[in-house]
């Protein structure tokens, strides 16, 4: 296993007030059964929000990284704390009209915030402010607590799944109608954070932050199949990895997935609520194979998602390229030379690749959708 880095922020002293001072915890329930802690992941690093921290000790709940900064928000007030890459504060932020955010999640350009009720935000990160909200529609007890962006829902047209604490979970198309519903009995969490896993052997899947457990134990990332929701066993247990010694309790918060913080692997982040101190985590998810030292530092693929019969793949090289593409169960299903930049993908099933392109002996990997 690599080894841990472990970094805490030494914040400069923030205010923290009365209403501050308490983590949102679900029903209390079991701990997940089939735990096998560890089994898949390497704990990359922690990052202490500090009980002198400018952005508060506690209550904080979504976490989601984005144009190489952290966006961490409080779950109940109106603030949003932006950190750049290696941790530090840099602003808390209002968007106006949104307040109550728990999940943070993103289609790569834009922010999406849920609230816990029935109403998806879409926010321009750049800008910070609503340029759609979107209202959900649903049969199904779920709401947006956990709210997670899947870009092959709906056709590959995107869409989210949701989920509140006990309740179902329901997947909904951009516009908020509801695609499908995954009983409670049948996922059997409780519900936090969330997030969807197109890139990993097997699925996809859909990671649950979960707070089942009995305090201080309330921290399980719980492996759901999809479309079915079944738990496949695969549980990782925050408490169990040793990472939170010394809280007084470990409450399961924000979860998220991103290739972003280092482009040698895909991430999963989660968020703990955890007492005295939040802590925001990173585990390794899944190595990029081929990305290191000598990577492609300017490799694009364009249009992505791929809405025609060609992509075009740019590198900064002008010279062949060789190509080679897997599908999310790691089968090769393109493997080629290129002289020019055009790669069709005319006969690639609607879904999520990965690309692997070397040239002049540098590798680099990418994610594509196709629509």
């Amino acid at each position: 296993m690599k080894k841990l880095r472990l970094f805490i922020m030494a914040l400069a002293v923030g205010t923290v007030g009365a209403f501050a001072q308490v983590a949102e915890a679900g029903p209390a329930g079991p701990a997940p059964n089939g735990n096998t802690p560890d089994a898949l992941f390497d704990l990359q690093y922690i990052v202490d929000v500090g009980v002198n921290g400018s952005i508060g000790a506690q209550s904080q709940a979504g976490v989601a990284f984005i144009n190489n900064e952290w966006w961490v928000s409080t779950w109940n007030t109106d603030q949003i704390h932006i950190l750049d890459a290696a941790g530090a504060f840099i602003q808390t932020i209002v968007v106006p009209g949104v307040t109550g955010t728990r999940a943070l999640t993103t289609d790569g350009t834009n922010l999406y915030l849920g609230t816990a009720g029935l109403n998806i935000f879409e926010v321009d990160p750049v800008a910070m402010t609503v340029s759609n909200t979107i209202n959900v529609t649903t049969g199904s007890s779920a709401s947006a607590r956990m709210v997670t962006y899947d870009e092959t829902l709906d056709g590959g047209n995107g869409g989210f799944w949701i989920g509140n604490f006990g309740s179902d979970i329901a997947s909904v198309d951009m516009s908020g109608n509801e695609l499908s519903v995954i009983g409670a009995a049948t996922h059997g969490t409780t519900i936090y954070g969330g997030a969807v896993d197109n890139v990993s052997a097997g699925g996809p899947f859909l990671w649950i932050h979960d707070q089942n457990g009995v305090a201080p134990s309330r921290d399980f990332i719980v492996q759901l199949e999809l479309p079915s929701g079944t738990p496949t066993g695969v549980v990782y247990d925050f408490t169990a990895d040793g990472a939170s010694a010394g809280a007084t309790d470990v409450l399961a918060g924000g979860l998220f997935i991103t290739d972003e913080v280092d482009p040698a692997m895909w991430q999963m982040i989660g968020l703990c609520q955890c007492t005295p101190s939040n802590l925001i985590f990173g585990l390794e998810l899944l190595p990029i194979a081929g990305v290191g030292d000598n990577a492609l530092t300017d490799f694009s693929i364009a249009p992505n998602p791929a809405n025609g019969s060609t992509v075009t793949i740019n590198t900064g090289i002008q010279a062949e390229m060789q190509v080679a593409v897997f599908d999310v169960l790691g089968k090769q299903v393109i493997n080629t030379v290129l002289t020019n930049n055009e790669l069709s993908v005319e006969g690639l099933n609607a879904g999520v690749y990965m690309v692997q392109v070397t040239q002049q002996g540098n590798t680099a990997v990418k994610k594509l959708v196709v629509k």
